[in-house]
């Protein structure tokens, strides 16, 4: 029998963030700091009017592109924030972002093309250029810059095969978000050089003063860049699995048909509890993002008290991307040990970025109580004296 796979799958390597959950479940008393899902269910008056769809029969296909209502609510909530004239044929709801992002590389990459990408970025990045025929290229960034990418290291790392630069604002894992300097840069090299940008915004109604701020707002960008989202993480709605995407109608026009042969339509109960959440009462979602502030401003007021860590101040998501001395030589043993003798799950830095950008960094989500978070940090403040004296 011939086994041969496809090398676009076999190449990509499983996601530590979930071995990291996988390895947790041989201990007791974890407190688990790794996957980036809110601790926050679903306000129950979005559960109850979706369940009341559901029963009326909102329990077929949808269409494609979308259902028609969330459709209107979104086009409606993109121009209020952007300014910009979205229509219906620069729209698609895609299941989750990660589908988004599958979908968007699915229609934009040849075999071989590269995707430019400061770094640090999310792990999984590279799963959906691979997937898609092609290759995710990190360009370094600093911690002691703050994060942002340079135009110099983005040169550095152009070549004939680039395509794509894909951003991330707010960062996962740093937390970080692009100044508007930053943005107006990255727009001038992707026209430059005519390349396509894939805006990943998950996390851009999470922040903690300055507002994250997109480059499709940018002279001329409107045409060269789709934008993802999602409902996961601001709305607290991972399980339902609904995002969006909207950019230029020569990619939105040939990208539905990835949506439309993959998952023919997204959970239209999903897009019911999507709708409700968008235009809705906005208390609950508040609570919540307010919640997230007051967590990672304890982590890093915990972090950079202690001896060889430093942590950037927190300015959006519920990340923080720490470097600790301790894990420099190798930051997923660190990680290890760490759970072993602490029995505290945190994610290795080393699949988010090169080593230049990574090295002895770790990605803490804040996604449990204000009292887990102390006891957090009170184990690793143990293990570092206790270990690494």
């Amino acid at each position: 029998m011939n086994r041969k796979l496809s090398s676009h799958v076999t190449s990509q390597r499983f996601s530590v963030i979930r071995d990291m959950v996988a390895r947790a479940k041989a201990y007791d008393n974890v407190i688990s700091l790794s996957i980036g899902e809110p601790d926050f269910d679903t306000p129950a008056f979005v559960c109850e009017a979706a369940m009341e769809d559901t029963l009326k029969g909102y329990t077929h296909y949808a269409a494609s592109n979308g259902d028609p209502e969330l459709r209107a609510a979104l086009l409606k909530d993109i121009c209020a924030k952007t300014g910009l004239p979205c229509e219906g044929k620069n729209l698609l709801v895609t299941t989750g972002a990660m589908h988004g992002l599958l979908a968007v590389m699915r229609t934009l990459l040849e075999e071989g093309d590269e995707v430019l990408c400061p770094a640090p970025c999310f792990s999984d990045y590279a799963g959906h250029c691979g997937l898609a025929g092609g290759k995710l290229v990190q360009v370094p960034t600093k911690m002691e810059e703050g994060f942002q990418p340079t135009r110099a290291a983005l040169e550095a790392c152009l070549s004939q095969k680039s395509r794509v630069l894909l951003i991330n604002s707010p960062c996962n894992p740093s937390g970080v978000v692009l100044t508007p300097e930053t943005l107006d840069m990255l727009a001038d090299f992707a026209k430059a050089h005519d390349l396509v940008v894939v805006s990943d915004e998950v996390y851009d109604s999470i922040t903690f003063g300055r507002k994250a701020e997109s480059i499709v707002t940018r002279p001329g960008m409107f045409e060269r860049t789709v934008v993802l989202n999602s409902f996961s993480k601001a709305f607290a709605m991972t399980g339902w699995r609904v995002g969006y995407a909207y950019g230029p109608e020569w990619i939105m026009g040939e990208m539905v048909k990835v949506l439309s042969y993959s998952v023919a339509s997204t959970s239209t109960a999903g897009q019911r509890a999507a709708l409700y959440a968008l235009t809705g009462p906005q208390g609950e979602f508040e609570a919540m993002r307010e919640a997230y502030r007051r967590r990672t401003a304890l982590v890093a007021e915990r972090l950079n008290a202690m001896p060889g860590v430093r942590s950037l101040a927190p300015e959006g998501t519920f990340y923080l991307f720490p470097h600790i001395e301790a894990a420099e030589a190798d930051s997923f043993a660190f990680a290890l040990d760490l759970l072993d003798k602490e029995q505290l799950v945190v994610v290795p830095g080393f699949p988010f970025g090169p080593e230049e950008s990574v090295k002895g960094c770790i990605r803490i989500a804040c996604t449990v109580d204000e009292e887990k978070l102390t006891e957090a940090m009170d184990r690793l403040e143990r293990y570092l004296k206790a270990h690494c004296a």
